[in-house]
Parts: structure tokens; sequence; C-alpha cells
């Protein structure tokens, strides 16, 4: 499968016209700083939502920085990154996640993606790519696509926001192995008719 080549500057790629060039390049400070800390601390993660789609050269649509990891490393991750100034978010009600601050940018530390644990063979399956300046793991784009796929449920099946990640990765995904792992979702069965139909799985 290809890989585009490394993420460059935003201000000439953002998803929404209307979106602060400014607020984009800052928030990509955040997820190099929090990448080059996550790696000093020698903790297994990915980069994962909307930066890791720009990452592998799609859109980015997405107000914070999401990084998967297993849920025993999460402690750790969070002394890491608050000795490098990062403030815990001690309200956050999920149960999946742990959320940080960076100068009012939002950090998630995800670790049940979709409902599932993130796992060692999830975080395997990472390419390293250039975000910015720094290298770091980047979600492989069929766990991108799986994952977003078993989000749909019945309040929320916003297919139109799915599209134009599917366009731009559409060559890096194994589309047998996303239907064989979302076979269990009517939601995801009607997306990929739709994108078979649109010519975006062949």
């Amino acid at each position: 499968m290809s890989i585009p080549e490394p993420a460059a500057g935003l201000a000439d790629r953002t998803a929404d016209p209307s979106a602060d060039p400014a607020a984009d390049l800052d928030l990509l400070e955040t997820v190099k700083k929090a990448a080059v800390e996550l790696k000093r601390a020698e903790l297994p993660f990915a980069l994962c939502g909307g930066w890791a789609v720009y990452a592998r050269g799609g859109p980015r649509s997405e107000h914070d920085a999401d990084f998967a990891l297993l849920e025993r490393d999460v402690p750790a991750a969070l002394d890491a990154l608050a000795a490098a100034g990062f403030e815990p978010d001690t309200d956050a009600p999920e149960d999946w996640l742990r959320k940080v601050w960076d100068r009012g940018n939002l950090v998630d530390l995800i670790f049940r993606l979709s409902g599932e644990p993130v796992t060692e063979d999830i975080l395997g399956r990472t390419d390293t790519i250039e975000v910015g300046s720094v290298q770091m793991p980047v979600l492989s784009a069929t766990d991108l696509v799986v994952t977003k796929l078993l989000t749909y449920r019945d309040h929320y099946a916003d297919f139109g926001s799915s599209l134009p990640m599917v366009r731009a990765l559409r060559e890096q995904v194994d589309w047998a192995e996303v239907r064989q792992r979302t076979e269990q979702s009517p939601f995801a069965e009607a997306f990929l008719l739709l994108v078979d139909r649109l010519g975006l799985t062949g």
C-alpha cells in the first residue's frame, strides 16, 4: 500500500476553508510536543483521529489531537506529559480516554477505539511518518477506516464526514479486512455499499 509524502505545513491544506491556519499550526506544535514526550518515555503509541488522516495525505477535520495507547500505559503517559507542562483534565466523564491540555489545545489519550481495547497488534501495524518535523507512529489506514465505521450508531451516521477521508486513503486501505472487521455493523455495510458504488474501493 502506498503511503503519502510526509505531512508538510498546514497553511495550504485545511479541511475547512474557514479554519484558522494559525490555530492549526499551533495545534500541530502540540501534536509534535506530545509525540516527542511519549517517545522519550518509551511508550508505544500511535497518532490517530484527524491528525493521522492528515499525516497520511487526507483532510484534517478535528480540533484536538488523538493518540492511541495501551490502557496500562496511560498513567505513565500522563506523568510524562505533565512533566512537560501538559495539564490533566480531571473532569472528563469518558471511561475510554484521558484528556490533557497544552496551552488551550486538547490532547486525547485513547485506550479504547470504537469500544475495542487498543492492543499491541494495533500499535504494531503503525507506520512511522513525519508529521511536521517529527517522526512518529501513525495508525494504519485500515485501522483508521475500521474505527471510524464502527462509530456509526442510530444517532450518528454521518457518511459525508467520512467520504473525504476514504477518497484520500483508499489506496492504503485493505478493504477485505475492513469488511471482515465491520461485518456485524449494518451502518458500516451501508457505507461500504456507498463507497463501492462510488468506485472508491476498487
